[in-house]
């Protein structure tokens, strides 16, 4: 088994994490197509199936050739939906990987996100023994930053953000958040984790 591949499948609710797969391109086109889900992240709103396909096939399956684990696919288990995503989606250095995720709106505010990342966290201390891991969101997106601090992770700066995308230029400022394998431990030990 190839474990940048095939991650740990992983359940909280009635949600399920587990590798992103190329059938799941449908339900990714299905929120990627949404203004409102990808508003503040550097790529869509998607304009067709292909372009999600293109995405899963480019993108999340060439991730372990780059030494990063595929992603996860975040599985809604009561109608078997793929509802966003959660992955390390780039390294600094071996032992130092960055998380980004995104849900379907219809998810938002019921703290599906939050556990996934509670997930995910231990994922990467536990399995893959990385020693840091970074978070960042937009300012102008403050319900990730809810979702970050929750987990328990340290702000650590701000930075200006430009980024062009097809349909116009993304502005704001960047908020940079880490946790070390040290702070998880305390924060574990401490039971903050939900």
């Amino acid at each position: 088994m190839n474990i940048l591949k095939d991650m740990p499948t992983q359940y909280f609710d009635h949600f399920m994490l587990r590798s992103i797969k190329k059938s799941d391109a449908l339900d990714m086109y299905a929120y990627g197509k949404m203004h409102e889900v990808t508003k503040t992240l550097s790529w869509g709103p998607m304009t067709s199936v292909r372009e999600a396909k293109k995405s899963i096939n480019d993108i999340f399956l060439t991730r372990p050739k780059q030494g990063i684990p595929v992603g996860y696919a975040i599985v809604d288990l009561d109608n078997n939906k793929m509802i966003g995503t959660i992955d390390f989606h780039s390294k600094s250095s071996d032992k130092e990987v960055e998380i980004g995720y995104v849900i379907h709106k219809d998810y938002w505010n019921q703290g599906i996100m939050t556990k996934a990342l509670a997930c995910i966290i231990e994922v990467g201390f536990e399995y893959y023994k990385y020693d840091k891991l970074i978070v960042k969101h937009l300012e102008n997106n403050p319900a990730s930053g809810k979702v970050i601090e929750k987990n328990g992770f340290t702000y650590i700066k701000t930075l200006p953000y430009t980024f062009r995308k097809i349909n116009g230029i993304l502005a704001s400022n960047m908020k940079v958040y880490e946790m070390t394998k040290e702070n998880y431990n305390e924060n574990k030990s401490s039971k903050r984790y939900i």
